[in-house]
């Protein structure tokens, strides 16, 4: 019993440690160039230099595209990404949203 429950707890640990309001950044580049890394902390709109119909928010520790003029909006639908790893893409503006746990960090795999 008592494992069960350290088990637990390191998971909900684990969890609340990847949380996108624990001190990550959103990175977003352009045609693969990083062209912005801010703060999930603060809440606040950009759009990608080149891109004016391309919005992108960040809303509570999370981040995410909130409008696009690309015809299927799969960017807008991918929601709000607030963990380390995650990301999103607007392939016909070529645009990507990744969440990284500093400035500048790469991501080289992700385990569950």
């Amino acid at each position: 019993m008592v494992v069960l429950c350290l088990l637990a707890l390191s998971c909900a640990l684990y969890l609340f440690a990847t949380r996108g309001d624990s001190g990550a950044y959103a990175e977003v580049t352009v045609d693969g160039e990083t062209v912005g890394s801010f703060a999930l902390g603060k809440d606040r709109d950009y759009s990608p230099p080149g891109r004016p119909a391309v919005r992108i928010a960040v809303r509570k520790g999370a981040v995410g595209f909130v409008a696009s003029d690309c015809p299927d909006k799969v960017c807008v639908h991918s929601g709000f990404l607030s963990l380390r790893g995650q990301s999103a893409v607007c392939l016909p503006n070529r645009v990507v949203v990744r969440v990284t746990a500093s400035r500048g960090e790469t991501l080289d795999s992700v385990t569950y």
